[in-house]
């Protein structure tokens, strides 16, 4: 899973949506599919899917990245929500402590009452199969059609109204908690979709590697989920109290829609400071604890950092002297700072052969002969 987000690094909103909600409907397929096999069978089948991703990664070489795809912009979502990058840093690490929140409940929910696992019927896996699959359509069709903060505030409500109706149905039903765990099971789907969607974002704001934040987005709300659930079956072995249970999860549900919309709140606040104001803000959340953590704080460039920038640079002023295509600049760019074939393939996503040919092309456009004549006409002729 972090391979193919580190594929999406860097793609607009729109795509982000139809990256993610298009995988987790595919997945949701692949999983129901599997619960009509033995275990034997299943996991032999868990296993195939899991060797597909090699022919998978091959053909997906071959294609353009998630980030060459244009799209319309939204001006409501985690990509393009504020107006300035301080509070845009401050709107994700929040909103990275609101889903840990939600996970917990997610947490307690998966295992009500006693932390044990909840079986399902026939109609009511197939129900909770529909109703995800419809969820993941009309997230990627409103989101779209630009319809006004659908990753934003409409997820969220979403989220929190499936935790709301699955306690409502856990009471309502005690002696058919599947009913409840229809919607508790689309919680957690619509969560690991919500995820994916996240560390898109934070990839696109952060200055880490890309596996940080896939790992850190998973630690967050696996993590909350697991605590969650362990506590639960730890709490139960000593009390039997379910209206304590209930009580538990409603708070865990309205102390993330507190954060979470306060938040949305405080960015708009944020966004009307002066200017004088600001910087003042802005030193506040350069030094705040949790945006370090995430790797949200601003990045002093090193010298290697400077270096590659003013090799892409030059590397766009060589492709605009001899026609180069974006890709060639990109391997160009990669290929003059001393990479090897192998590396500037793996960086771009592509084969090793590919990337020779990109290479033999710009040698051939461009009449130099290696990588030192490349080296040096970039001294001699751009700025």
């Amino acid at each position: 899973m972090s391979y193919w987000l580190r594929r999406a690094r860097n793609c607009t909103a729109i795509t982000a949506v139809i990256y993610a909600f298009g995988a987790l409907f595919v997945s949701e397929l692949l999983i129901f599919t599997s619960i009509f096999m033995e275990n034997g069978i299943s996991y032999f089948y868990a296993a195939v899917l899991v060797l597909l991703q090699f022919p998978c990664i091959l053909l997906a070489r071959t294609k353009p990245l998630a980030c060459d795809i244009k799209t319309i912009s939204s001006e409501n979502d985690f990509f393009n929500f504020t107006k300035n990058t301080m509070t845009s840093k401050v709107f994700l690490a929040t909103i990275c402590v609101s889903i840990g929140v939600l996970a917990c409940a997610d947490g307690f929910l998966r295992g009500y009452p006693d932390g044990l696992p909840i079986a399902f019927r026939a109609t009511t896996r197939f129900a909770d199969l529909v109703l995800i699959l419809a969820f993941c359509v009309a997230i990627i069709v409103f989101t779209c059609r630009q319809h006004h903060r659908v990753m934003t505030v409409g997820i969220f409500v979403t989220m929190e109204a499936l935790a709301c109706i699955a306690l409502l149905c856990y009471s309502a039903w005690p002696d058919a908690l599947d009913i409840g765990a229809i919607f508790t099971t689309n919680l957690n789907a619509l969560l690991v979709g919500f995820s994916w969607y996240i560390i898109l974002a934070f990839m696109s704001y952060g200055w880490r590697c890309p596996y940080y934040y896939a790992i850190a987005g998973w630690i967050v709300w696996l993590g909350c989920r697991g605590i969650a659930r362990i506590t639960l079956i730890n709490v139960t072995a000593v009390s039997q109290n379910d209206l304590l249970m209930l009580a538990a999860v409603f708070t865990m549900v309205v102390i993330s829609t507190q954060v979470a919309f306060v938040n949305f709140l405080n960015v708009r606040k944020f966004e009307a400071v002066p200017e004088e104001e600001l910087t003042h803000q802005q030193k506040a959340v350069q030094t705040s604890p949790v945006v370090k953590v995430l790797g949200l704080d601003d990045h002093h460039e090193s010298l290697a950092d400077v270096r590659q920038a003013t090799m892409r640079h030059n590397a766009e002023e060589v492709g605009k002297q001899f026609l180069l295509s974006e890709r060639e600049v990109e391997v160009l760019s990669l290929y003059a700072l001393g990479w090897t074939q192998k590396r500037v393939a793996e960086e771009l996503f592509i084969s090793p052969g590919t990337a020779h040919a990109h290479i033999k092309r710009i040698y051939a456009k461009t009449g130099l002969h290696s990588r030192q004549e490349i080296l040096d006409y970039m001294e001699k002729y751009t700025s």
